[in-house]
């Protein structure tokens, strides 16, 4: 069992649950830190933080192996960043570029991003939630869980995790919506539009917690997402309000505040995939940055992975250093003109008319020339073989519709729905295909049998559920090929 603890102020959550791609929630624990312990995310008194920890620890028995931090913390800055589709290393480049003028000179530190939608395996372009983390801030948070005994799996920042956890869960159902994330008086707002994260932002609330001045601001904060929609020009309808971090398991009451503030959207809570039970699910949601911290947001997102321990030696004095190098510099330099200015001396004539006599020999000017010649030729038939070889590489990660494709695609959806394949895009790797069944439960466990395909497809996305005429549910799924599916019988054959 992982276990996830959110540290931001005096409430810390910590949950249990499954560690994973799609994270998996079991049972939560609300506790109080000491007094001044926790600043914005940050332990201001390590001693009694410590002692906080094995307390807790000690009285649920939770796991010290398989821990995962989650910081709320304005010291890890972040935003947004579009990057075309490169390898790792470039890609880390290309976002270091993006981050500079956020980095401190005179601070270590070190990029992360995890990827938040939009775009897709065939798309030129990616959008990444990219931050930038110091040394230092790691190396405490290891230092003083390792104090407790615990030793920590992964640290990420609250705004990447949670943004990581819409991804894969309310992100599946609804393309443009806004979490709003109630948690004692502060409120934050993560604006998804369009099917990719756009914006998040967090306001701190005075009136007191649960009046209807209280719901008022928090509606009124929604109202300053609708300006800045306006403001970009973002033209997508608002389909839900999600609303996680309230204990109250009835929440239409807060759809009058919205109304007010202008915003035609219903208010939902958020239960899409927490856990197994609607109990877990309505728990959850109230300790749910906590949560978002069982959902992996991969190696590159992972703070401790990119963590450099060098970082924490001791340097040398930069004064020192340099006047080191210079010394070393200047005396290398002399060496090398020395030993150079010697050897010329001693054999600058004879190779120099060695040289002569080789250049004026017609048989070498001949060969030259025949060389340059067969030069030329071969670059020319290796670019057309380059040119050649590239066509028949990109046409191999065809996807092809074949027999044994279709039948997987029936097999598939057996014993769940009857299916229909429409059309197919080979050249962008789609499938249409509409799915019917008489209970909406069997549509859904026949679309989370498509998305275990993963040898088969890169991704499956669906539109909303119809009532057809003769009393059934249908629903429209396109289902994108993962590169080469259907040719394994060729290559075979060859």
């Amino acid at each position: 069992m992982s276990v996830s603890i959110y540290l931001n102020n005096l409430q810390v959550q910590i949950v249990n649950g499954t560690f994973g791609k799609k994270g998996k929630f079991q049972n939560s624990i609300i506790a109080d830190a000491p007094d001044g312990s926790i600043i914005n995310g940050i332990v201001m008194d390590q001693d009694s933080f410590v002692q906080f920890l094995n307390r807790v620890w000690a009285e649920y028995n939770l796991s010290k192996k398989d821990v995962h931090l989650v910081v709320n913390s304005n010291k890890i800055p972040g935003r947004l960043v579009d990057v075309p589709v490169l390898n790792t290393t470039k890609t880390r480049q290309f976002v270091g570029r993006e981050l500079s003028d956020m980095q401190k000179e005179d601070e270590e530190s070190f990029i992360c991003y995890n990827e938040v939608g939009g775009g897709g395996k065939n798309s030129k372009m990616r959008k990444l939630y990219a931050e930038i983390v110091a040394n230092s801030l790691i190396k405490d948070y290891i230092d003083i869980f390792a104090a407790a005994g615990i030793t920590l799996k992964s640290i990420v920042s609250a705004e990447g995790s949670i943004i990581s956890l819409l991804d894969q869960t309310v992100a599946k159902q609804y393309k443009t919506f806004v979490l709003q994330i109630i948690n004692g008086n502060i409120v934050s707002n993560i604006l998804w539009v369009n099917g990719s994260f756009n914006y998040f932002n967090s306001t701190r609330l005075f009136n007191d917690i649960g009046s209807e001045a209280y719901y008022t601001d928090c509606a009124r904060s929604l109202s300053n997402l609708s300006q800045f929609m306006m403001a970009h020009k973002i033209e997508h309808e608002i389909e839900r309000i999600v609303i996680a971090g309230t204990p109250r398991n009835d929440i239409s009451f807060y759809g009058q505040y919205v109304d007010q503030q202008g915003i035609n959207a219903p208010v939902e809570l958020l239960y899409q995939g927490l856990g197994d039970t609607p109990q877990q699910n309505f728990e959850a949601q109230q300790a749910i940055f906590a949560v978002s911290g069982l959902f992996d947001v991969g190696k590159e997102g992972n703070f401790i992975l990119k963590y450099n321990s060098k970082s924490t030696e001791k340097k040398m004095d930069p004064q020192l250093k340099k006047s080191i190098i210079i010394v070393g510099s200047t005396l290398g330099a002399m060496l090398l003109i020395f030993a150079i200015t010697f050897f010329m001396r001693l054999s600058r004539q004879n190779t120099y008319d060695e040289l002569v006599e080789y250049n004026e020999d017609p048989l070498v000017v001949s060969q030259a020339s025949l060389f340059d010649a067969m030069s030329i030729r071969r670059d020319a038939l290796s670019a057309q073989s380059n040119s050649i070889s590239n066509v028949l590489d990109t046409i191999e990660t065809y996807p092809i519709l074949n027999d044994d494709v279709i039948q997987k695609l029936n097999d598939t959806a057996k014993g769940y729905a009857e299916i229909e394949i429409g059309s197919f895009d080979a050249e962008n790797g789609l499938v249409n295909v509409t799915a019917k069944a008489e209970d909406v439960e069997k549509i859904n466990q026949y679309i989370d049998r498509l998305e275990e395909q993963e040898d088969m497809f890169s991704s499956v996305k669906y539109s909303g559920y119809n009532m057809t005429q003769d009393g059934t549910w249908s629903i429209n799924v396109v289902c994108t090929f993962a590169p080469g599916v259907g040719r394994e019988g060729e290559q075979h054959e060859e």
